[in-house]
């Protein structure tokens, strides 16, 4: 099965002859998969890609094949994979290939840019094209792209043309307008289609618990496995959390929203849990230490900072920013202030946890923003519920490695007078992130996959064909020398990288050597230069 990192991208295109050894290109869709310069495999289909005259008998093919390093060189951007595709077919979709068969068999291809034909008169349109919502840009609005150098601005320029995008495909499916024109931030034209079916008043028919995001089944069951993938070492806590997160995900307005609280010690998963299943449910996240908190109007980030960044990520959409996730961690060093600016901030935050309508503003803008069904999520460590000193460090064995059940550590945590049980009354879900043994340790870097061990198997062996191979020495020695400042999975995966980079330079000087194999041992861990190309 082909894997996102394993991934190159492609333009799928319709063939459609126009003349004898004539033919048009017209893009369609972005394809991800794998070459081998004559056909383009996704997990369910292969197409030709578009070499020969033969090519094109077929009903669509495939061209503009790129892989993830080139993307990430043509635009200079990270490993954002799904931001750089998505950016990549942007740019190709409006462009036609004109291509004509020379005698001697070689394809010559034309291309037609549809943008240069277009006079527009806004500064963007919304309009539905054979079922598809369609934006259009005009010079203005292009140029604020173009012109724009900022790599990381540009992202949330394209991530709010994108949330508009589909908003207004939503509208059209519930009020039957096919478009509209916005000229300086302000509708200007509205058409409606009247024969547009009012689909909220069509009989419902009973559907299992599944909905379908971008494409994509979001169901419980699926949240768990992906969690599982990833996350290892908490399979019961994922499956309550998944539970949770879920039936938020799934509630009608003014249904029950659940606050969750996660307690355990650092490097155990907390953070990274919240993160990956906001990657599984395409929800906009936002994440803030809560000891750092302050009130609106003073320097800092306050509790409106975190929702204005929330409408930010769904390109201005309040109503599914309001269905997305706060992670706030630290929330047991939030409760240790006795600063007056804290106890006012721990209000603020008692009241947005238990739902209510906060006001967010500055000199530009102002807005509401119901907390009600927003999925509020807390993590912490609180080390006063462990009476026993908690030896420190990743590789380090715990004293006592067990936090007991949700009702023990919500009554340890009240009784070591972290918060009162009025206050926790309001975080209806805690669940406890017991440290990781050293065999689950060793599993998430062998099998998780988050693991950079991971990715860089699968990575050396697409790109140059070479399997790395481990042992228990070399994991075990990466837990061993682990340092006590360097406790959570991401700083172990870091150290990993680096015991990998020396042996990276020597198979990129001599990619033409043949290698098969790297070989990692103990002594690669204390010294990256010792390691076996074979």
């Amino acid at each position: 099965m082909v894997t996102n990192n394993t991934y190159e991208y492609g333009i799928k295109y319709k063939a459609v002859k126009i003349n004898q050894d004539e033919y048009l290109m017209i893009p369609i869709s972005l394809e991800g998969g794998l070459s081998d310069g004559f056909e383009f495999s996704t997990d369910t289909v292969a197409s030709p890609i578009a070499n020969e005259k033969e090519d094109f008998k077929n009903k669509y093919v495939i061209d503009n094949v790129y892989t993830t390093e080139d993307l990430e060189e043509m635009y200079d951007y990270g490993d954002d994979t799904d931001f750089l595709s998505n950016y990549f077919f942007d740019e190709y979709k409006n462009v036609i290939y004109l291509v004509k068969v020379s005698k001697d068999g070689t394809l010559n291809k034309y291309a037609v840019n549809l943008d240069h034909f277009e006079k527009r008169e806004y500064d963007m349109t919304y309009h539905i094209d054979k079922s598809v919502p369609v934006i259009t840009l005009n010079e203005d609005a292009l140029n604020e792209i173009l012109d724009n150098d900022d790599i990381a601005e540009v992202r949330v320029i394209l991530n709010k043309y994108k949330q508009l995008l589909k908003s207004f495909g939503d509208y059209n499916k519930k009020t039957g307008v096919t478009k509209i024109s916005v000229v300086n931030g302000k509708v200007n034209e509205v058409e409606t289609d009247k024969k547009v079916v009012d689909t909220e008043n069509l009989p419902k028919k009973e559907t299992k618990n599944v909905i379908s995001y971008g494409g994509v089944d979001v169901t419980y069951n699926g949240l768990s496995k992906y969690l599982k993938e990833r996350i290892f070492g908490h399979d019961e806590v994922l499956d309550t959390f998944a539970q949770k997160l879920y039936m938020n995900y799934t509630a009608a307005d003014g249904e029950r929203v659940e606050s969750i609280l996660l307690v355990g010690p650092t490097g155990t998963g907390k953070t990274e849990t919240v993160k990956v299943a906001s990657e599984y449910l395409c929800l906009p996240f936002v994440e803030a230490n809560a000891a750092d908190l302050v009130t609106q109007g003073i320097k800092g980030t306050s509790i409106g900072d975190l929702l204005k960044e929330l409408v930010e990520k769904t390109g201005g959409d309040i109503k599914k920013a309001q269905r997305g996730i706060v992670f706030l961690d630290e929330f047991d060093k939030f409760s240790d202030s006795d600063l007056d600016i804290k106890k006012s901030v721990r209000g603020i935050l008692l009241s947005f946890t238990g739902g209510s309508i906060n006001k967010v503003e500055d000199d530009n803008f102002s807005f509401s923003f119901d907390s009600k069904m927003t999925n509020k999520i807390f993590g912490g460590v609180f080390d006063r519920i462990n009476n026993k000193t908690r030896a420190l460090g990743f590789g380090a064995v715990p004293i006592n490695d067990k936090l007991g059940t949700s009702d023990e550590i919500r009554k340890m945590i009240i009784d070591k007078k972290y918060y009162t049980q009025e206050e926790l009354s309001r975080i209806h879900n805690i669940l406890g992130f017991d440290e990781l043994s050293r065999e689950t340790k060793k599993n998430i870097l062998l099998y998780s996959k988050l693991s950079e061990l991971s990715k860089k198997k699968e990575r050396y062996k697409r790109q140059f064909g070479i399997d790395i191979v481990v042992g228990d020495e070399y994991i075990d020695a990466l837990l061993d020398n682990i340092s006590n400042s360097e406790i959570g999975m991401r700083n172990l995966n870091n150290f990993v990288m680096r015991t990998i980079d020396d042996a990276e330079k020597e198979i990129l000087r001599n990619e033409n050597k043949g290698y098969k194999r790297l070989i990692l041992t103990k002594d690669t861990v204390s010294d990256s230069h010792k390691f076996d190309l074979v």
